[in-house]
């Protein structure tokens, strides 16, 4: 009988721990079980995160490439018609002179590369007018007239433009250029909005200073000055001649 209950206190003895680390085993591993869910989700949640970055990537570089694309049709559409034009202007000039041989006694005027009034310096036509306007409306006329108010990139093109204008323009000889600062304060560009690279401002009177005679909005648009060959920034609203601007059709 005492063998039985020693038995017994031993079966009791030895089968509580077993128990006991049964349940460490369960929690542990629950624990883990859990651990690796949180991760799979994180990493689950990380991918879509990326794929939809991804996604958005793609649809901002078809968007941007297809702007691209039709940036450079449209800019290839206006040079086709304006080929067409030119094109057909030339067809219109020769059957008007032979119009003119074959059905006329009167003279016919030849067909010109500058429309009539207009001054051609090597391919570019230029009008210097006799009004005076201010700067706006100067650049409205010269618009008008299908043109611009003169841009002057280059230095021949500078003194080409300054010769003819203190040819014909006597003791008047400031005439509006198609530049001005507008915009910005010192940011000067010209009505094709491209920016200044070579200037002629006149150095002695310190040109440009947006000399406050101007009023508040200072002295923000330039005439040339033919006499001196220079220019200077002036009121917007003074009364100046301008000098228009277009390109010469090529006849031939």
């Amino acid at each position: 009988m005492e063998d039985g209950d020693n038995y017994s206190s031993l079966q009791e003895f030895s089968e509580e721990p077993a128990t006991g680390g049964n349940r460490l085993i369960v929690q542990h591993a629950d624990g883990l079980k859990r651990c690796l869910q949180c991760r799979s989700l994180a990493a689950r949640l990380m991918a879509v995160g990326l794929l939809l970055s991804l996604c958005t990537n793609v649809v901002l570089i078809v968007l941007w490439v297809d702007a691209l694309q039709r940036v450079a049709s449209s800019d290839s559409s206006l040079r086709l018609k304006v080929n067409l034009v030119q094109k057909r202007y030339v067809q219109l000039c020769e059957d008007y002179a032979a119009l003119g041989q074959s059905c006329s006694r009167t003279a016919v005027q030849p067909c010109a590369e500058c429309p009539a009034g207009w001054r051609q310096l090597s391919d570019q036509c230029y009008y210097f007018s006799s009004d005076k306007l201010d700067w706006l409306r100067s650049k409205a006329s010269c618009e008008e007239m299908g043109g611009h108010l003169t841009i002057l990139h280059s230095m021949e093109q500078h003194d080409a433009v300054e010769e003819e204008a203190k040819r014909i323009g006597g003791f008047d000889f400031h005439y509006w250029i198609g530049l001005s600062d507008t915009g910005k304060e010192g940011d000067w560009r010209w009505v094709d909005n491209t920016i200044l690279q070579h200037k002629y401002w006149d150095e002695h009177s310190s040109e440009p200073d947006d000399h406050q005679s101007g009023g508040e909005h200072g002295e923000d648009c330039a005439t040339l000055n033919s006499q001196s060959k220079t220019w200077f920034d002036v009121p917007c609203d003074f009364l100046y001649k301008r000098i228009c601007q277009m390109g010469a059709v090529q006849l031939h």
